[in-house]
């Protein structure tokens, strides 16, 4: 019955990483010791789904102030009903996310590969 040792201390798990990284771009990064890259990349990231949350949330409030009012067809309650949310906003802060996730998965198969050699 063969059991593997477990990993020494100090040495990078390449699966722990490799999740951190699906979580939070650029997390993995971190873990693995690319710390500028890991952090500014997280941190892009964490930003930009706290301004899309904000943005949500906001609309949301906004949307319901005015579904709920006296009379919805009265002015042009149903346009700025419409343009709540922003879409155009929420869109261009979802691509950059994406974006953000593009880089930081090239970032740590790079970094991955220097691991294991």
């Amino acid at each position: 019955m063969s059991v593997t040792p477990p990993p020494l201390p100090g040495t990078k798990q390449l699966r722990v990483a490799q999740a951190l990284n699906v979580f939070l771009p650029g997390d993995g990064l971190f873990y693995l010791g690319k710390r500028v890259a890991g952090s500014v990349l997280a941190g892009a990231f964490v930003c930009c789904l706290v301004t899309m949350l904000t943005l949500f949330v906001v609309g949301y409030a906004h949307y319901w102030s005015i579904a709920l009012s006296e009379n919805l067809l009265e002015g042009n309650k149903l346009e700025e009903a419409a343009g709540a949310f922003h879409q155009g906003w929420l869109l261009a802060l979802a691509g950059v996310g994406l974006v953000i996730y593009a880089i930081s998965a090239v970032l740590f198969s790079r970094a991955k590969r220097e691991v294991s050699r």
